[in-house]
């Protein structure tokens, strides 16, 4: 069985933008981008299936 392992940001938007903004607030954008960033593993029977069938949606969208 393969494993995926994908990055998901669990905080606000637009706290990490209003720190974005500001020179003075970036490095502190920064750190809230990953201090609330998860890694989520999942277990795929078959990944590379998966990952075909995803590339080949994101290439319709284009």
């Amino acid at each position: 069985m393969g494993k995926i392992v994908r990055y998901e940001f669990l905080g606000s938007r637009w706290v990490f933008l209003l720190y974005c903004i500001t020179v003075i607030g970036i490095p502190f954008g920064i750190l809230y981008l990953l201090g609330s960033t998860v890694e989520v593993h999942e277990d795929l029977e078959d990944p590379t299936e998966f990952l075909e069938h995803w590339r080949a949606g994101r290439r319709s969208a284009r």
